[in-house]
């Protein structure tokens, strides 16, 4: 492929991003707000049934639970994570089925489908995260000591979310329940991950096998920078991070292989 070809591809893939955004919200009077209010409301319940009602609370892990950070902040991160990656895998295990007449008829490589996918996710996700940057300042809890390994939790979180819509993009047309499959298996995850509870919660024998869930090393990849200002463990780093790598690798190998039969299935 010519530079000029990719180029334009990925504005192809921008405006379809763009278009997949407006016409989600082409009949609505407040329109992309709902980016913003959705996440709020979510929040506000959330914070009213485990914070005030349940009492939940974070302790700051490096200072031996000396201060406590409170329910708000933690969790949206958590919740934001959990948002990110449900958008990103309802939307690919369906996304080559749902856009049938551009796999069928449309010119462009099917790469520039999964393109526009991520590019609106991203939207999501990028509100999603100012809105907890937001949070984290009006509560002074952002460091400038954290922003790095904030960036790092981005880039391998952004890595592990690519692989995971290439994988499952490919496999979904020829799959027929993996979307009930993995929408059910996002709501075991929920609760399966520490995002309306601090992991310190969890016993002792189960909390090392709670880091085999990815959604477990997303969220604290992107919690401890933000809301406390610190390292994520290198361990998990490292460990999500090759998987990540591997994961992607995996997303791009299936890919390839069955691209050329996707438009013969959906």
């Amino acid at each position: 492929m010519t530079r000029r070809a990719l180029v334009t591809n990925l504005r192809l893939a921008g405006d379809l991003a763009r278009r997949d955004l407006q016409a989600k919200y082409r009949r609505s009077s407040i329109g992309l707000f709902w980016l913003v209010l959705t996440p709020l409301g979510l929040l506000g319940i959330y914070s009213l049934v485990f914070g005030q009602v349940f009492g939940v609370q974070w302790q700051a892990p490096h200072l031996a639970g000396q201060a406590s950070f409170g329910f708000v902040l933690p969790f949206f991160v958590g919740l934001a994570v959990y948002l990110t990656i449900s958008d990103i895998v309802n939307s690919s295990t369906t996304l080559f089925v749902s856009k049938r007449t551009y796999v069928v008829k449309s010119p462009f490589p099917l790469w520039v489908l999964l393109a526009a996918n991520l590019l609106r996710a991203s939207a999501h996700a990028g509100v999603l995260m100012a809105l907890a940057i937001g949070l984290a300042v009006l509560q002074w809890k952002l460091s400038l000591s954290g922003l790095p390994w904030m960036i790092t939790g981005l880039f391998v979180c952004s890595m592990f979310l690519c692989g995971l819509s290439l994988l499952l993009a490919a496999i979904g047309p020829f799959i027929g329940d993996i979307s009930e499959a993995m929408r059910l298996l996002l709501r075991v995850l929920f609760y399966a991950t520490p995002i309306t509870y601090p992991l310190s919660l969890v016993p002792l024998p189960y909390r090392d096998w709670m880091w085999l869930n990815p959604m477990t090393c997303m969220v604290e990849l992107l919690r401890n920078p933000v809301v406390f200002g610190i390292m994520p463990p290198l361990s998990v780093l490292l460990w999500f991070g090759g998987f990540s790598v591997l994961l992607l690798a995996l997303g791009g190998w299936v890919f390839s292989r069955v691209k050329g039969v996707i438009s013969d299935v959906v």
